[in-house]
């Protein structure tokens, strides 16, 4: 097998019954490294040959429609079926990719007027989303405060500025996760209140159960959420499927027209799907029925913050008028890599301690190694090993990982190596010992940091910019370019005058001095202040008149006019984008005035918000060096050695009497799993008493151990796994739980070498 330019395909078993695709609906179950993105292009391109020849299901004018969940995934897409198409001798044309929310976003604005938009709709991006999200969670407060007054713990009848600000994170991701779900079910907040007070009426599920309070709640921010979204005169990503799906509804003659312009529709990563978006697909090919899902139930990792589950995939597979086919041969690992993954697998779905993750974490499916003529052979056993280790504390674990790669880099130049963390604050720490060690890496987290000291420095210098007189934005200001001086020549190393400069009384003197005033006087006079100390503080003060009388100027070339005397190459073109993303938010935000926008800045995501997903893009690990990321970016990649840190109890809990994040025993588990349960319950007409939090524990640890699974199956050769015994908590030394899944693996690993 192969997808490299100007080769051509050979397929494997799995795929050569893939490629037989005559007509109807077809699931595939591909298990990790099967090639199914290289099938998928294989196949529209066989489609497109068949056209040209004369016969399938395209006719003269139809296009083959290809789906997927991610840009960079159809981007890599659109390029594999062109190189498909051009070893065939076609030309690069009668296929269109798109993504899901691309896909409907089309869609309507085909026919705006139909589904009551403007022409000239906007799309709302995440930031938005959120901030009105923030809004609406804000004026639910206000008017609720005996309500959530009562939450807190204790008696509920004593309350403070902490459980304000706890309680406010907890609503807005309740309230996310009830928009997100009743979205889904093509619910909007009026229907959702009704049937909650119809449910009441009829003396429905009871009341007092925490799951129908917290869903109440999360309707009626939802409420007001939806009424900032509309005024706003814009469209969430939410709505653009369900108008949608209303449209080719309402209008069957349009959705008619559709299934002649995409007489065949292929879905990759099919096991993120949700129900509405399976609906939008499913009505696009309701008249020809020639809908091809590919996907992999064991690499579904994004359930426990969408509406995503892999059960609407495998469910599709078992449908009587499905043809359910598997991709079980793999090439990318070693037998001892795929043996444990397997062996996992077979273990969870047989044996595991919570009955419920039995049959909601897996799909029984088998990863087998190529045949003896498959032009991808996976890699020798003999070179192949795997490790799993215990350490006493998380900076001795990081430590030996940090000092391993470096050995083994150095010894194996030819290897790709990554470590995989499960968070991206794991990712972040890791990257500081690396840099504390001197060894480059690929940093391939949320943002890297660059990206967020960029972000930070142009934040902190506005808001001062803004204030200047303002002691306290000074010292952010100038603390913030000096955490920059690797950057920046600023300070002499080690040389560290943030508390002299918190210590500016008179702050006017630096940079509105009267005659005869010196530097010096800005400073309490209970020390000689030496020269070494005062001349980076001159420097400081120069450059601020100088980005002070650029604060007139429009916003963003403030931006470029601190960005001009401070950066350079990669991070100067990262502040063009944040002088773009600053400018927006002024012009979104007319009242803002520069402490209102470096506060919006230092809230902003860096990557996805202000440099518009950077790092997002198709990369490719160079062999030598080092790639640190999380475990749900790693999906898709592989390297030869994958190190897998902090497998504790903490990240992968086992039972549900574990500790589990977001989890208030106070309020009874986590609100946002109890409203999504309660309202799944009440639309399946399920008893409401079943909707607890132990069914959202059992699918979190579902989840966790699929997220695991992903993470396994990167490794090619090698493969370590740890976890630690402590963890520096503030001032304290903790202990942290072992997680289940570690030692079972080890017991899984030993009995594999009796074998």
């Amino acid at each position: 097998m192969s997808g490299m330019p100007g080769v051509a395909f050979e397929p494997r078993p799995g795929q050569r019954e893939i490629l037989a695709y005559e007509a109807g609906r077809m699931g595939v179950a591909a298990v990790p490294g099967s090639g199914k993105t290289t099938t998928i292009a294989a196949l529209a391109a066989q489609l497109l040959n068949r056209r040209y020849r004369g016969h399938g299901h395209l006719g003269d004018s139809g296009e083959v429609l290809v789906v997927t969940y991610q840009n960079a995934a159809a981007e890599s897409l659109r390029r594999r079926i062109g190189r498909q198409l051009a070893v065939q001798g076609l030309p690069p044309s009668g296929y269109a990719v798109r993504t899901l929310h691309g896909l409907a976003y089309g869609i309507v604005q085909m026919w705006p007027g139909h589904v009551g938009t403007a022409a000239d709709f906007r799309v709302l991006d995440e930031r938005s989303q959120r901030e009105f999200i923030d809004r609406a969670v804000a004026d639910w407060n206000a008017e609720n405060t005996p309500i959530w007054g009562r939450l807190a713990p204790g008696d509920g009848r004593t309350y403070g500025p902490d459980w304000e600000d706890n309680w406010r994170r907890i609503a807005a991701g309740l309230a996310r996760t009830c928009i997100a779900a009743a979205k889904n079910l093509r619910l909007d907040p009026d229907a959702l209140l009704a049937l909650l007070a119809r449910q009441a009426a009829d003396g429905g599920p009871p009341q007092q159960l925490p799951g129908m309070l917290y869903l109440r709640i999360g309707t009626e921010v939802f409420a007001r959420y939806q009424m900032l979204v509309e005024t706003s005169g814009g469209i969430d990503f939410n709505d653009m499927v369900r108008l949608a799906v209303d449209l080719l509804e309402t209008h069957p003659d349009l959705a008619t027209r559709l299934n002649q312009r995409w007489p065949v529709v292929l879905e990759d990563e099919a096991q993120d799907s949700v129900p509405l978006q399976e609906e939008l697909l499913g009505r696009l090919t309701a008249d020809h029925g020639h809908w091809i899902r590919v996907g992999d139930p064991n690499q579904s990792i994004t359930s426990t913050f969408t509406s995503a589950d892999p059960r609407f995939l495998r469910r599709f597979l078992e449908q009587e008028d499905v043809t359910a086919l598997e991709m079980q041969v793999s090439g990318r690992c070693a037998v001892p890599v795929m043996d444990l993954a397997n062996d996992l697998v077979d273990w969870v779905c047989d044996e595991y301690p919570v009955v419920e993750v039995r049959s909601r974490a897996f799909r029984r499916q088998h990863m087998v190694p190529t045949l003896a003529q498959d032009p991808q052979q996976n890699p020798p056993e003999a070179d192949s090993r795997i490790v799993l280790r215990a350490y006493e504390h998380r900076d001795e674990e990081m430590l030996d990982v940090v000092r391993r790669a470096r050995r083994f880099s150095e010894s194996r130049p030819e290897c790709t190596l990554a470590v995989l963390v499960p968070t991206n604050r794991l990712g972040y720490d890791l990257a500081d010992v690396l840099r504390a060690q001197e060894i480059p890496f690929d940093e391939r987290l949320q943002s890297s940091r660059s990206s967020r000291t960029v972000v930070d420095l142009l934040a902190a210098i506005l808001g001062f910019v803004g204030d200047p007189l303002s002691s306290r934005g000074l010292a952010g200001a100038f603390a913030a370019l000096q955490s920059f001086a690797s950057t920046v020549e600023f300070t002499e190393p080690g040389q560290d005058l943030t508390v002299l400069v918190r210590s500016c009384y008179r702050p006017e003197s630096l940079f509105y001095p009267q005659p005869g005033v010196v530097l010096a006087d800005a400073f309490p006079p209970v020390q000689a202040l030496r020269d070494a100390d005062l001349l980076p503080i001159e420097t400081f003060v120069a450059r601020s008149r100088r980005w002070m009388s650029a604060a007139r100027f429009p916003v963003d070339q403030l931006v470029l006019t601190i960005a001009d005397d401070l950066l350079a190459g990669d991070d100067l073109a990262r502040a063009h984008k944040v002088a773009q993303f600053v400018r927006r938010r002024a012009d979104q935000n007319p009242s803002w005035r520069l402490p209102d926008l470096a506060i919006d800045l230092q809230r902003a995501d860096a990557a996805r918000d202000v440099l518009g997903g950077e790092e997002d893009g198709e990369y490719e690990p160079q062999p030598g060096q080092l790639t640190v990321t999380t475990m749900h970016k790693a999906k898709g990649m592989e390297w030869d050695l994958v190190y897998l840190v902090s497998i504790d109890g903490v990240e992968f809990p086992g039972t549900t009497q574990d500790y589990f994040r977001g989890y208030q025993e106070h309020l009874g588990g986590d609100p946002a799993e109890l409203a999504r349960a309660q309202l799944t319950a009440l639309m399946d007409d399920a008893s409401p008493l079943a909707a607890t939090s132990r069914a959202g524990q059992a699918e979190y640890i579902s989840e966790r151990l699929r997220l695991l699974y992903v993470a396994i199956t990167r490794a090619r050769r090698f493969l370590s796994v740890s976890f630690s015994q402590h963890v520096t908590s503030g001032q304290r030394n903790r202990r942290v739980q072992d997680a289940m899944v570690f030692h079972r693996l080890r017991t899984l690993l030993e009995a594999r070498k009796r074998l």
